[in-house]
């Protein structure tokens, strides 16, 4: 028995004992002892819920109902309805009762531009979709972008090891910077050739080429090809077009087996495989292989057979399927990686991540959960749908098997993402990426030698350093 009911007993005997002494006959032992007072009760306390674990972030789900996420993107037309589209399925459906609300900013440069205003403002967006480069910039300039390891990692929100392993490691790389995971990747895409087949063989070749040597055969034999008929107007065209751009630039470096970041530190350029991969260039270019085509995209002129490689990220196959549909032409093309010194193919994969931008606990656990529902699998087969991009993780793809057989073209190409490499992780490639063009460009102009390429890279070395030095400061 308690101690409690053991007390109320008692009481009840002594309010009683006048009664029972009155009606009893006298005692002749002695009274009883005065009682003394019951000890007070101990409460016991009421059983409570175990706490919601939440890691190092210090915020439970149910401090999310009601908070709103601003999502700044860069996509518009179709591309922009199903991101907003999407933006408006996780409102409705998540269990936090999150709400996010996109905002289209146009375009990179526009947004890159609306950013800076907002860190000097302080109205910032949660959630901002940029390159590495864009929010790496952005971090440097306000201290705004915040390391997402700790959300990776929280036993509660974050990824688990089979989640994380999903994602192509080329892909997941792209962001981080250091030890800290700066971005989580949104969409990707890859820097291919476009191949005509069915030309390739009326030349007599089987295969597409492995090696430059490879590649720069059967570029010569395309422009012979179109010197030699009967068409004056196609004089000087086939083998490759040529442009300047920073991810063929650093694509063909790899291929020759060299590298361009040196990680933590700054860039290489002043290198033997730059050297080799430059010397290349302006050989196909002064023996007659390459070409520049004025069009900015020249994808009715790879449709016209005014060349047989067309350097183009994946995102441009349905454009080339048009220009072929529209020309009548039913040759077999497709996207080919980058022939290398030593035959193992390689593809530059970039494109843009989320970034988190600092605000409070609360409204960067609902931005963190936004990004990662964006990246589930099956959301993910939905978005490039959409985009005609490559999805992130690997399990998408169990979504887009409709998808596949009709863009099967897309299909082939994701054979070699397992060989993709990203460019260069420092906020000065913003700046950096344009020298490597400008520099690069030269080569076609009339009267440059291969003796001007060293004091060329020379000079590109100590541009490129000086860039990245300025970010230091």
């Amino acid at each position: 028995m308690s101690k409690k009911v053991i007390g109320v007993l008692l009481l009840t005997l002594l309010a009683l004992t006048p009664v029972l002494t009155a009606c009893a006959p006298a005692a002749t032992e002695a009274p009883p002892p005065e009682p003394t007072e019951a000890p007070a009760p101990t409460a016991v306390p009421e059983p409570t819920e175990p706490p919601v674990p939440t890691g190092p972030l210090g915020v439970t789900a149910e401090d999310l109902e009601g908070v709103e996420v601003e999502f700044w993107h860069v996509w518009s037309r179709s591309v922009g309805e199903a991101v907003e589209a999407m933006a408006a399925d996780f409102s409705a459906t998540n269990e936090y009762g999150i709400t996010v609300t996109p905002i289209n900013q146009t375009g990179y440069s526009e947004q890159f531009t609306a950013m800076n205003a907002a860190i000097n403002t302080g109205d910032l967006p949660d959630v901002v979709v940029g390159y590495n480069n864009q929010y790496l910039s952005w971090d440097a300039a306000g201290d705004v972008i915040e390391d997402l390891m700790p959300y990776v990692d929280n036993p509660s929100f974050g990824f688990t090891a089979e989640e994380l392993a999903d994602f192509y490691p080329a892909i997941w790389a792209s962001d981080t910077v250091g030890d800290e995971q700066l971005g989580i990747p949104a969409q990707r895409s890859g820097q291919y050739y476009f191949y005509n087949y069915t030309w390739a063989q009326e030349l007599g070749f089987d295969s597409p080429p492995t090696t430059p040597a490879e590649f720069k055969e059967q570029a010569c034999a395309s422009a012979a090809a179109n010197n030699a008929d009967d068409d004056p107007a196609n004089d000087g065209t086939g083998g490759v077009f040529f442009k300047a751009e920073a991810s063929t630039i650093v694509g063909w470096v790899w291929a020759f087996g060299g590298e361009i970041e040196i990680p933590g530190v700054g860039y290489s350029v002043d290198t033997p495989e730059m050297l080799a991969s430059t010397t290349y260039w302006l050989d196909l270019l002064t023996e007659g292989c390459a070409w520049t085509p004025e069009a900015a995209y020249p994808n009715p002129e790879f449709a016209a057979r005014l060349g047989l490689f067309f350097g183009s990220s994946i995102a441009g196959l349905p454009y080339q399927a048009n220009d072929f549909a529209d020309a009548g032409n039913d040759d077999v093309w497709g996207p080919i990686p980058l022939p290398t010194v030593d035959g193992t193919p390689v593809v530059d994969i970039y494109g843009p991540s989320f970034a988190m931008v600092s605000s409070t606990p609360e409204e960067q656990l609902a931005s963190w959960l936004f990004m990662k529902w964006f990246t589930e699998p099956e959301n993910q087969a939905k978005w490039i749908e959409a985009s005609a991009y490559y999805p992130t993780r690997a399990s998408a793809l169990d979504f887009l098997g409709d998808y596949s057989e009709s863009n099967t073209k897309w299909a082939d190409s994701l054979a070699y993402l397992p060989y993709g490499k990203v460019e260069p992780r420092f906020e000065s490639y913003q700046s950096v990426r344009y020298a490597l063009q400008d520099a690069i460009a030269q080569i076609a102009q009339e009267g440059f030698t291969a003796d001007q390429i060293p004091g060329l890279l020379a000079e590109l070395q100590a541009e490129v350093d000086e860039l990245h030095a300025e970010t230091l400061e």
